[in-house]
Formats: C-alpha cells, sequence, structure tokens
C-alpha cells in the first residue's frame, strides 16, 4: 500500500537517476577541470634541453614530444630551418621561446588545448600599445626579498613568480599595463608600470584584525576598539563545512557550548549556552537577524556574511530585556558598491551513515539462550523461550527464512542517505544602489527509514542612497521545509527497532506483512517497524519569511538617524494519519491490527495550523564627532517595540472508510477540534556612549529600559545598566621599543540584563470555567480557581562582571585573548507548588533563587607562511562553574535529578554503589538492599547508617555540565591546495545512560555485547558489569538509580575536514570566472572517547536512548564564480 505524504518530491526511481546524473555531472566537471590543469601544467612545464647546431624546428619537436604543447605557423613568416645552439636548465615553454627567437621579430600566443601560435611582431603591429620588458624586486618592509609572490598582468593571466632572490622578469608588457602582486599573508598590491623598465614593490602585512569591524547591538564596531566580550566568525570561514543547519557553525566559538543531539532532517536537535546554564528557565539566547528576531535554524548558512556573539552586559545590555542568556547578532550577505553583477553557485552531494549505534545480538537463537540464562541469573526458575522452541528455530531457519528469520534490525530500520544542497546568488551595485539575491535547495534523506527533509530558501535585499541625505533598503529572507517522519514518531520507531528481535518477521513470502509466533516479554504485542514507519503518514510543513526595510537619514551637525521596520511570519501545517494495517501471523496465518503505538488506536487523522507573526519597530539616533583629532564620542539613544502574536487549531476524526483518502472530509465520526491564541509586547528605550581618547583609552556604557506585558502594572518595568573600558598599551609611547607586539589592550565591563520567559498572564489567578459540582442531588456548572498566581513577580535579572585581555605579537601572527567573568542570575522566575492540603490548586510562578556562572575563557592562534605553504592554527579552552547559590533553602528533585544551594542546576541525585557483592556471606554482612540481592547484584552505601538501602542513602554525584570545553582548528595551504580541520571536546561531563545502552532486556530489547563479555559470573568475579540479568527483574537491584551507572561523556570529535582545490585563474580568465574551488569534505568522522555503544554528544540534561542517532556525513562539491 502507498504511504500518502503531504508533498512527493519524486519517487526513488526519480530520485535515483537524479542522484546518477548528479554524481556523472560532478565527475564531468572533475575530468573537465584536470583538463585545464594539465593545459597549465605543460605551459609551466620545466625543460632542460642542450642543441648543438640544430634547426629550430627540430627543438620544437623535442618540446611537443616531451610536453602537451603543439606549435602552429606560416614557414613564410618563421624561419624554422634556422640552425641554433641551445642549452637551458629547469626553465619553460615560454623562456625557452624567448630565446629562440629573440631578436628575430618573432611573438607567441597560447591557445586552448596547449596550440602556440607563432608569428611576426608586424602581424600584431597597430593592435597593441607599446610594450617592453620589465623586472624588479619584492620585498618585505624589513627589505628581505620575498620568492613565490605571484606577478599578473591585471586584466590578463600572463604573469610569473618572483625567484628565490625575489626577482621577476616579464616581457612583452604594454607600457600603461598594471601590475598585481599577491602573496600569502601579505596585502595584494597594484603597481602602474607608467614606462618604467624597472618596478620594485614592497609587500605590507595583513593586519589581520586590527581593521576588522563586527556587529554590535544597533551597530557596528571596530573589533580592536572594543570594550565588551564579543565572539566573532565570518562566512568565509562557514565556507570549509558543509553544514545543514545554521547552528553548527557556532561549534568551536570562544564562551558557547553547542551540543547537537541527532541528525534528524529539520530537527537536529542542537542546544546552544553561552557561559552556562543561569536559570531554571529557558536558556537559550536571542538570536536577531540583521537586527530582528529570527531563528538561527530558518537561514540557510551560505547567506550568512557574519556571526557576533555577545557574550557579556557590556556588550549585550543595549538588547537588556531578552539578553540575559546572551545575543546572536547575523548579518547577512549585500551586494557591494561600484561591482558588477557576479554570479556565485556551489554545491555539494554526499551521504550520512549513522554513528554510536549499540553493538547489540541480532541472532534470534542467542538471544532467547542469553534471555533464559538472565532470567535464571535472577533466581527465575520458569525461562520465556523452551529448548523445544529454540530447537526448533535452529532447524526451521534453515530451511524456512519467512517463518523462522535471522533479522538484523538495525540494518533494516537503518541506511546510508544521500544528502545535497545547492546556493545560486546574485550580487552587485553600482554607486548607488547595492543588490543581492540568493536561492538555496537542499535535500536530505534521513538514515531511518520514513524520515527526511526538503528545503527551499530565499534571501534578497536591496539598498538605495536616493541622495545625499536619505538611504532606503529592504530585506527579504524565507524559507519553505518539507519535513517527513515515520507515522509512529522518530521516538517510537526507535523503541520498536531495538524491541525487534532476529526472529521477528518483515514479510511474508507473498508480500503481506509478517507477525510473529514468538512473544517477548515488554513487547507480547509485535508493533512491526517498518508498517509503524512507512504506512500512514507523519508530515509537516513550516513556511517562515522575515521581511524588513529601513531608512537612513543624514542630518545636520553629525546626527543620523535610522529607522526599521520587520515582520517576521512563521506558519506550520502538520498532519498524521495512522491507518489500519494487518498483519498476519507466519504459522496460522490469523490477522490482526498492528499497533502504531498512539493514544488513539483507531483509524484517525490529526491536523494541526500554527501561526505566529512577531512585528519589530526601532529607531536610532545617533551623534558621531571628533574634536583635537584625539577625543572621539559617540551618543546613540533610541526606542524599540516588539509585538508577538500566536494562535493554533488542532482536529482530529475518525471513521475513515480506508486508507487511501486522508483528508479531513474523509472522515466521519469522532470529531475533535481544539485552538487558542495568545499575544504579548515589549518595549524599550535605550541609549550608549562611547569614548575613544587617541586610540588607547576606550569607555562605553549603555541604559536600557523595558516594559513587558507578561508582568502586572507596577512591576512591568526595569533598568538594565552596563559599563566598560578599555586601554590599548600597544599605543603608549612606551611600547615603541617593543614593535613586536601589535595589540595589547586590557578590559572590563560589569552590567545587567533581563529575562522575563514565563508564560502570558502568570500574574493573574486562572479561573476554569469548565468545572462541576453537586449540589442538592444533581450535578450543577460552576468556575474555580485552578491556578493560583503571584501578581508581584517582576524581571528575572543576570549581573556580570568580566575582565579580558587581547593581544597581538609579531605582526598579529600569534594571537591570544583571556576572559574571565562572573554570571549571577538572581530573582529567578521558578515555579513553586502548594501545599496539597490546599487541594488540586497549581502553583505560582514566584522570583526565587539565585545561580552563578563562573568562567575563563582562553582563545590562542598563530598563523604565518613559508615561501608558498602558510598555516593557520588556533584553539580555545572554555571553563564553567555552575553554583546555585540560593533556593529560599529549597530542594528541586525530579528523578535521578536534584536542584539544590551549592550544587550545579540539575546534579544527579543517586545512590553510591561500592561494588559487586562476591558471596551470600557478604550480603548478610551489609545493609538490607531487597529479599532478590544476590552475589554479583551491586552493593551501595548506606550513608545514614540506619540499617537499609532506600531514597535516604542518596548523594549528590556529579551533573550533566561540562567542566570544560574545547576546540582547535589546523588550516594548511599549499599553492592552490588547502587542508581545513575542526576538532571540538568535552570534557568532565556526566551522562546517565538508560534503555538498552545501560540495561539488558529492556522491555524487550536485545542486550549489548559488552554485557555478554564483561558481566559478573563466579568465572569472573572481577567483571566491570554486574551479572547479567533483565531489568524487569532486577530493577530494585542492580538497577537502581546509582553513580555505578554514571559514565563519563568526555570526548574529542573531528567535526570537520575539508580538502579543496582552487582552479588557477589562468584557466578561469579563459571562461571569464573569477574562483572555481573544488573540495571533499567530511563531518563527525572521529570520536575519541570512553563511551561505548552510545554518541556521547547528547543534550544537556537530557538520556534520549531512544532519540534520532547522529551521523558522520561526507560530501563533495565545487564552488563557483563568475
Amino acid at each position: 500500500m502507498k504511504k500518502t505524504v503531504l508533498f512527493r518530491p519524486g519517487t526513488s526511481r526519480i530520485k535515483q537517476k537524479l542522484w546518477l546524473k548528479m554524481k556523472l555531472t560532478f565527475l564531468f566537471l572533475l575530468l573537465s577541470l584536470m583538463q585545464l590543469s594539465a593545459s597549465v601544467y605543460s605551459q609551466s612545464t620545466k625543460l632542460s634541453l642542450d642543441f648543438q647546431g640544430t634547426k629550430i624546428s627540430d627543438i620544437l619537436m623535442e618540446i611537443e614530444n616531451t610536453t602537451d604543447c603543439r606549435f602552429f605557423y606560416q614557414r613564410e613568416q618563421v624561419d624554422v630551418d634556422r640552425i641554433v645552439d641551445l642549452k637551458v636548465t629547469e626553465e619553460s615553454v615560454g623562456e625557452i621561446l624567448d630565446k629562440l627567437f629573440q631578436e628575430q621579430g618573432i611573438s607567441y600566443k597560447i591557445m586552448d588545448d596547449n596550440l602556440i601560435l607563432l608569428t611576426t611582431n608586424k602581424e600584431q603591429a597597430g593592435t597593441q600599445q607599446t610594450t617592453g620588458n620589465i623586472k624588479g624586486l619584492v620585498t618585505d618592509k624589513t627589505n628581505q626579498p620575498l620568492p613565490g609572490v605571484t606577478v599578473v598582468i591585471k586584466g590578463t593571466s600572463n604573469g610569473t613568480l618572483t625567484d628565490p632572490n625575489g626577482e621577476y622578469h616579464l616581457k612583452n608588457v604594454p607600457s600603461d599595463a598594471v601590475l598585481v602582486f599577491s602573496f600569502i599573508g601579505m596585502k595584494t598590491s597594484e603597481k602602474e608600470i607608467a614606462g618604467q623598465a624597472v618596478l620594485d614593490v614592497t609587500l605590507e602585512e595583513e593586519t589581520v584584525g586590527i581593521e576588522e569591524v563586527v556587529a554590535v547591538g544597533y551597530g557596528v564596531q571596530k573589533k580592536v576598539n572594543l570594550t565588551g566580550a564579543v565572539a566573532s566568525l565570518s562566512g568565509e570561514e562557514l565556507k570549509s563545512r558543509p553544514i545543514t543547519q545554521a547552528s553548527q557553525s557556532l561549534q568551536g566559538v570562544s564562551g558557547l557550548y553547542v551540543n547537537q543531539a541527532g541528525a534528524q532532517p529539520g530537527f537536529d536537535g542542537t542546544t546552544i549556552r553561552i557561559r552556562g546554564i543561569g536559570t531554571l528557565n529557558s536558556n537559550d539566547p536571542l538570536v536577531l537577524v540583521d537586527g530582528v528576531e529570527y531563528p538561527l535554524d530558518a537561514l540557510n548558512p551560505s547567506d550568512i556574511e557574519s556571526i557576533s556573539v555577545l557574550k557579556d552586559a557590556a556588550s549585550a545590555s543595549i538588547y537588556g530585556n531578552r539578553a540575559a542568556n546572551g545575543v546572536i547578532l547575523v548579518t547577512t550577505k549585500k551586494g557591494k558598491s561600484n561591482e558588477k553583477t557576479s554570479i556565485e553557485y556551489g554545491n555539494y552531494f554526499g551521504f550520512q551513515r549513522t554513528i554510536g549505534m549499540p553493538d547489540l545480538i541480532t541472532d534470534p537463537v542467542e538471544f532467547m539462550e542469553l534471555r533464559n540464562q538472565a532470567q535464571i541469573n535472577a533466581g527465575k526458575t520458569s525461562v520465556d523461550y523452551s529448548d523445544d522452541l529454540i530447537e526448533e528455530y535452529k532447524a526451521g531457519r534453515l530451511t524456512d527464512p519467512y517463518t523462522y528469520p535471522n533479522n538484523n534490525w538495525l540494518d533494516i530500520m537503518f541506511d546510508d542517505a544521500p544528502i545535497q544542497n545547492h546556493d545560486l546568488r546574485f550580487s552587485g551595485g553600482s554607486e548607488k544602489a547595492t543588490y543581492s539575491l540568493s536561492m538555496g535547495y537542499q535535500d536530505q534523506d534521513g538514515v531511518l527509514m520514513s524520515s527526511g527533509s526538503h528545503r527551499f530558501t530565499l534571501n534578497s535585499n536591496i539598498s538605495i542612497q536616493a541622495n545625499n541625505w536619505l538611504k532606503v533598503g529592504a530585506n527579504v529572507t524565507g524559507i519553505r521545509q518539507y519535513i517527513q517522519a515515520p507515522t509512529a514518531g522518530v521516538y517510537n520507531v526507535m523503541q520498536m527497532t531495538f524491541k525487534a528481535q532476529g526472529f521477528h518477521p518483515t514479510y511474508l513470502e507473498d508480500g503481506r506483512y509478517a507477525n510473529t509466533f514468538i512473544k517477548t516479554p515488554g513487547h507480547n504485542v509485535y508493533r512491526h517497524p517498518i508498517v509503524l514507519a512507512k504506512e500512514g503518514h507523519r508530515d509537516r510543513e513550516q513556511q517562515r519569511a522575515l521581511v524588513s526595510m529601513f531608512a537612513e537619514i543624514k542630518l545636520p551637525a553629525n546626527l543620523t538617524y535610522y529607522a526599521k521596520l520587520g515582520v517576521n511570519s512563521y506558519n506550520y501545517f502538520y498532519s498524521e494519519f495512522v491507518p489500519e494495517i494487518e498483519y498476519y501471523q507466519v504459522k496460522t496465518l490469523e490477522a490482526s491490527t498492528v499497533d502504531f503505538y498512539t493514544s488513539n488506536r483507531n483509524r484517525h487523522l490529526t491536523t494541526e495550523d500554527d501561526r505566529e507573526l512577531n512585528t519589530t519597530l526601532f529607531h536610532t539616533l545617533t551623534w558621531d564627532q571628533t574634536f583635537n583629532d584625539k577625543h572621539k564620542l559617540k551618543l546613540l539613544v533610541g526606542s524599540s517595540y516588539e509585538k508577538f502574536t500566536s494562535g493554533y487549531h488542532i482536529a482530529t476524526i475518525e471513521g475513515f472508510l480506508g486508507n487511501d483518502l486522508t483528508e479531513l472530509d474523509a472522515g466521519s465520526t469522532n470529531k475533535d477540534v481544539s485552538g487558542d491564541s495568545s499575544a504579548n509586547a515589549l518595549v524599550g528605550f535605550f541609549g550608549r556612549l562611547n569614548y575613544d581618547f587617541d586610540q588607547k583609552f576606550l569607555f562605553e556604557a549603555n541604559l536600557r529600559y523595558d516594559g513587558s506585558s507578561r508582568f502586572a502594572d507596577g512591576n512591568r518595568w526595569g533598568w538594565f545598566p552596563s559599563f566598560s573600558t578599555g586601554y590599548r598599551l600597544e599605543q603608549e609611547n612606551f611600547m615603541a621599543d617593543l614593535p613586536w607586539v601589535s595589540l595589547m589592550k586590557v578590559r572590563a565591563s560589569y552590567g545587567s540584563l533581563g529575562n522575563q520567559e514565563i508564560g502570558n498572564f502568570r500574574y493573574i489567578n486562572l479561573i476554569d470555567t469548565g468545572i462541576e459540582y453537586s449540589f442538592g442531588g444533581s450535578t450543577n456548572a460552576g468556575a474555580a480557581v485552578t491556578a493560583y498566581n503571584d501578581p508581584s513577580i517582576t524581571w528575572e535579572t543576570t549581573t556580570i562582571s568580566n575582565l579580558g585581555l587581547d593581544a597581538g605579537l609579531f605582526q598579529n601572527k600569534v594571537n591570544f585573548s583571556v576572559e574571565w567573568y562572573k554570571k549571577r542570575t538572581k530573582n529567578i522566575l521558578r515555579s513553586v507548588t502548594l501545599a496539597s492540603q490546599v487541594g488540586d490548586l497549581t502553583g505560582p510562578v514566584q522570583n526565587i533563587g539565585a545561580v552563578d556562572n563562573t568562567g575563563l575563557e582562553i582563545t590562542v592562534g598563530h598563523r604565518n607562511h613559508i615561501g608558498k605553504f602558510s598555516y593557520e592554527v588556533q584553539g580555545s579552552i572554555n571553563f564553567n562553574k555552575n553554583k546555585v547559590v540560593d533556593l529560599n533553602d529549597d530542594e528541586i528533585i525530579s528523578g535521578k535529578y536534584i536542584t539544590k544551594e551549592g550544587y550545579a542546576i540539575d546534579s544527579y541525585y543517586i545512590l553510591e554503589a561500592d561494588g559487586i557483592f562476591q558471596s551470600q556471606d557478604e550480603i548478610d554482612n551489609s545493609a538490607y538492599q531487597n529479599s532478590t540481592t544476590k552475589p554479583g547484584y551491586l552493593k551501595y552505601v548506606d550513608q545514614n547508617n540506619d540499617g537499609t538501602i532506600d531514597d535516604d542513602d542518596r548523594i549528590i554525584a556529579g551533573d550533566a555540565q561540562p567542566d570544560f570545553t574545547y576546540s582547535f582548528n589546523i588550516n594548511l595551504q599549499y599553492r592552490n591546495f588547502a587542508l581545513t580541520t575542526f576538532f571540538q571536546g568535552v570534557q568532565g561531563i556526566d551522562t546517565y545512560p538508560q534503555g538498552i545502552v545501560a540495561t539488558p532486556f529492556w522491555y524487550g530489547t536485545s542486550v549489548t555485547r559488552e554485557w555478554v563479555n564483561n558481566s559478573w559470573t563466579e568465572d569472573r568475579p572481577n567483571a566491570k558489569l554486574p551479572i547479567m540479568t533483565t531489568y524487569e527483574l532486577s530493577s530494585s537491584d542492580n538497577f537502581r538509580n546509582s553513580n555505578f551507572w554514571l559514565k563519563d561523556a568526555s570526548y574529542l570529535r573531528l567535526k570537520n575536514i575539508q580538502l579543496s582545490y582552487s582552479i588557477p585563474k589562468s584557466i578561469l580568465s579563459r571562461v571569464n570566472a573569477k574562483d572555481l574551488t573544488i573540495f571533499v569534505n567530511g563531518q563527525n568522522l572521529l570520536t575519541f572517547s570512553k563511551m561505548k555503544d552510545f554518541d556521547p554528544e547528547k543534550p544537556i540534561t537530557s538520556d534520549h536512548y531512544y532519540s534520532y542517532p547522529s551521523v558522520k556525513t561526507f560530501t563533495a562539491g565545487f564552488n563557483l564564480k563568475f
């Protein structure tokens, strides 16, 4: 039966053909480029020749035999019979021709396919300008010669490289030509010849970071003049990482903890934390795209020009009302003035493969025997699988694979999945206007059956300088995404896949779905994973658009007025159809209906429509003035208004006649419709003062005054000030004797931020009008307060102190930055539970509690070049300590987690294990644990010495927040080849794996090979795991929450590696192309960790053992620019 979907981009056959065409296209392009590269190779091949009294024609023939070059000429014009002597060593074809025809009036021209045309200079007379030879010396500012510098006549592919002495020679150069000198690590220089025969050039080092401008709140600022804690990332840095979601680009940014929970297309589960967890509510940072709030993962990564991360109060307080968890500012790519239209196209193709999957026992006979043994180990006298059944299965699977299958369900449900991405951009500008238009398409199949995503993105902007005082512009960013998931949901299908054993069948011989004749405790109802994944549908379509317009007006007295209006619209449609599918018992062929593991077991359709509309309006007035060339003053004032509206409706209906018609109108019974809407608003007034004295002493002050509709009158407004200062020591005269110090800046800042992330109207009581009560012998309608709220709640505030040191040494070849911070969040908005005596009444949100995060961030980098080889090494390490300092002497206990004063949020609150019982005597002489405790079981510590192991013996043992995170990248380049690598690591993070990873036979699942080989037996008393039992029989013994199962999830992962090759400009100029780079890329290829059967890169405080798996990705592609 066909699967009904909301969208159908194409059948799998069409996809296969498309995939084949794409691979062939890429192969054809690669071969073409190789041919072109071979052409340049032939022309630049160095030859050693020695001829005495030889005709020129014979020498040309020898060159043709040695290289791919072919010569064309007219004998009437070119005397190739002339006898010459020629002796050269390691010279190019061009240099040899210069010697053969010197003073003969013969010139040559290199054509396509290595054809070299020899002509007389007379033939070209009148069509070329006066030409001559030029030479020179290229040095650095210390007068050291620079070998390997590229010297090219601008507008042509004619050029050369400087020799080991830094000298160059060019012949037949037009007298009015411009030479372009370029070298890695140096600023490109253009020099007019102006008829000179000798032209010496001094190249300057690139002063990386000195002139770099980064986005800050409501503006931009030179990075060197920053006084706050701001980390930045350029779009160029993203080119080496073909990522599927923009949030992945933040991995490695100093001060950020970025955790990717899985690889489900459309839902990669990325968690971003800036300087720790500061509150019991949402810890997500504020994301602004071109000044307007917009989700980071709704952006096409190729549309990003730069990203700034505001980490401290000084940099973020100008966004006071939303900035408590940090701010991420994204600037999208724009057109450039006076630039011809450029066309850029990029793509990549590849596939994904699962990582971090458990090594399970899949053989059905081995599974049955091991489960029986586990039951016996737990003291059970009867087992689930009889010897007769096991023997029957052994014999049957040799002749009847349909009744007695040997299935590996991980191989069935998971497979390598293709991924492709395409981006196209047009951009340019004139003196008065700039424009940019980009489109993107991504097709990502999921590694799990029936999962995938198709994404279309658009970004366009235009800016017009209407006159000398008015500039206007507009921007449109949008995404349309279709997401497909298994009908029963990822979690359920993952769970049923792990519960499906080798004896669970797939299909009957005639193709119908098959049901098993073997029952498994914990999985007595076989929920067929293929049916749960393929039949019915669970589809999502989401559309989001950000439309903004701005105006900038230059006023007298150095005043600038800026206003921007942005509208962020979101529409989401969800459709889930649960069909009725029959499967048949493999022996009796008895039919039954597959249980889709949903609350409604009948055939039904559920649809949901969500909508959001967020409107942002802000305007600023800026005054910028310089006094006596030393005092620079900049003052900004402004206000902002934000309104958020949302609504949804959900409809469910049953009574469908079959599984084919899945529209709402096709249902007829049990209709259920619900919906809701909400709105809230924020108003803010803000100002900023920047003062710069002689580029040495820097000062900045910010002030924001915000009001939120989520608080009652009298508590709605809050002040959020900040102050910061910086001192650039390298600008002082006393540093003149230290020329190797390029930058030395110390910084300090202090300020406060706000948080209002609670629900609407949490300051008034909730009255439910759907209450019924009995009075006078009858049931009557009534109303009652069901949620008590506190009208005095107000802003949660975060104060941050920050000290920083930035340094650049040896012309910024070495750079480092050190940041220390203390971040305190107080008046935390926290839900309070009321005493049971008040009845069924939900407690209020109140301002209770304070949390500290104290940390240190260190970033070190080095870049240099040695001849034609350049390299860059950059690394960072981030320490953060999280501690609850005030909770009103309360404790929040939830399962195995506790939040308590003096400890980190969500610390583990569990028993302490003390090894494994080796004998019954040891059990008898220890605190009582359980009547079923046996040798081989875990032994727990009686913390209160009352002789009984219970919840009162729990201790706080670790937490799910890392001690430190680190990352480093190594980038190498030689000529046109580049290798980039990026590693990310996490150290000192604890996780508590559950389910199939830690527990054998978890409610019908199998067991890992780790348990089989390393569990306790009488012959293995020193085993690292306790005796193998089933979870159901030992949940109160071995599998009580204890630190025995707490695992160190530290890891180091090669997140990205890319090898690229840039096609030489001399080739590209033939087709008027500016740049072409081909690459191969790998993501998540290597992981170093103690964790087994589990991916250590998981959510901060969640176990997610049935979440979508992580993947490693292999891709290849190219980026082309005209």
